[in-house]
C-alpha cells in the first residue's frame, strides 16, 4: 500500500473518532513498539519488534493508532487501527483492536489485509503497555505481544 492510503486511513479514522470524542479525554501517546513471544519458538521469528506509532484516545473505550514496526518475520509492517475497550477495571481497558496492516509475505503476497486481535491495555499517567494475542490462524503463527507507550499530552 501506498503512504497515501495510510495517510487517508489515519485521517479518516481520527475524523469518525472526533465525531464521538468526550470532552476532556484527548491523549496523545507515542509507541516504541514492543516485543512479541510466539506460541511455536522452533521458526527462529524475531521477538524485538521495535517501530514507531501513534495513539490517540478519543474516549476511555475508544482510540486510534498508526505506526510501523519491524515484524517477526524481519519485515516491516505499517498499520492503522480503531482500540474499542468497552470494559474498564481502574486504569485498565479490555477490548479489541481492528484495523489494516501490512508485511506478512504469507498473507496477501505482504500487501495489506484486515486484521482483529483482543487487546488490554494499562495507561498510568506517563506510560503505558497495549497486550495483544494473535490466535493461530491457517498462515499466522500465533502469540503474545507487548508495546510500550509514553504519554504526550
Amino acid at each position: 500500500m501506498s503512504i497515501r492510503f495510510w495517510v487517508v486511513a489515519v485521517l479518516a479514522l481520527c475524523c469518525a473518532s472526533a465525531a464521538v470524542a468526550e470532552p476532556n479525554a484527548h491523549e496523545l501517546w507515542v509507541n516504541v513498539g514492543g516485543f512479541s513471544s510466539h506460541f511455536n519458538s522452533s521458526k527462529n521469528y524475531n521477538e524485538n519488534n521495535a517501530g514507531i506509532g501513534v495513539e490517540y484516545r478519543v474516549s476511555p473505550q475508544t482510540s486510534v493508532m498508526a505506526g510501523s514496526y519491524y515484524n517477526s518475520i524481519r519485515h516491516t509492517t505499517t498499520y492503522a487501527a480503531v482500540n474499542w475497550q468497552p470494559y474498564l477495571l481502574g486504569n485498565v481497558k479490555m477490548g479489541v483492536a481492528l484495523g489494516m496492516m501490512d508485511g506478512y509475505p504469507s498473507i496477501v503476497r505482504g500487501g495489506t489485509f484486515f486484521a482483529a486481535l483482543p487487546l488490554v491495555t494499562y495507561e498510568g499517567k506517563k506510560l503505558g503497555v497495549n497486550l495483544g494475542i494473535i490466535p493461530d490462524m491457517a498462515k499466522v503463527n500465533g502469540a503474545f505481544v507487548v508495546q510500550f507507550k509514553f504519554r504526550v499530552y
